[in-house]
């Protein structure tokens, strides 16, 4: 074995360790300072250090953005916006930058059938007009969540007008609970939850 390995490895490791959220214990995606800076509340900005940001994808954690070189964890009180992700009642954002909720695609998909959201989105971002590296939380593109969203409320429904769904749920067929997409759906790992 060459000498040389053993640091990679151990780099490589401390890295992983960096990228676990101590208050779920899961794994997170880096985030840009600038994204934490812009959308984290005044009473907090001058905590933000110069270091590696994480965020916290897990819906039920409280946690968004953390860094444990630092011990730093900020929470979704601590952030200016709604973190979508997060979130089990409507308005459940899901497009930052164009201020598109759950709740608009479920309206769209109940009235027409179909939803232009994605589409439109996708003309704003061809046209420039976009800033998820500064209003998003993840500081990511949201389409990927958006599309994510469509598939969720479009199963809902789909699964709401089978006969006898109203019976089991209580209530009636084209009725949903906010938040139910947050409850079978796991947009983390694409899976149900357990």
């Amino acid at each position: 074995m060459n000498c040389c390995e053993v640091p990679v490895k151990t780099e490589h490791a401390q890295s992983k360790a960096l990228a676990v959220c101590a208050a779920c214990h899961s794994k997170a995606k880096k985030v840009e300072r600038l994204t934490v800076e812009h959308l984290i509340k005044d009473e907090r900005l001058e905590e933000v250090r110069e270091t590696q940001y994480y965020f916290c994808e897990t819906p039920s954690c409280e946690v968004v953005y953390f860094s444990n070189e630092t011990g730093q964890y900020l929470r979704k009180g601590d952030v200016r916006v709604r973190v979508g992700i997060k979130e089990t009642e409507d308005p459940i954002p899901i497009c930052y930058c164009f201020d598109f909720t759950e709740k608009m695609v479920r309206d769209q998909l109940l009235e027409t059938g179909t939803t232009i959201i994605p589409d439109a989105i996708t003309q704003e971002i061809r046209a420039g007009r976009c800033a998820c590296e500064v209003k998003n939380p993840s500081g990511r593109c949201c389409l990927g969540e958006v599309k994510r969203s469509v598939n969720r409320v479009q199963a809902q429904l789909k699964l709401a007008a089978q006969p006898g769904a109203a019976r089991k749920e209580g209530r009636d067929c084209c009725s949903l609970k906010p938040g139910l997409s947050r409850h079978l759906w796991n947009p983390v790992s694409g899976g149900e939850r357990r």
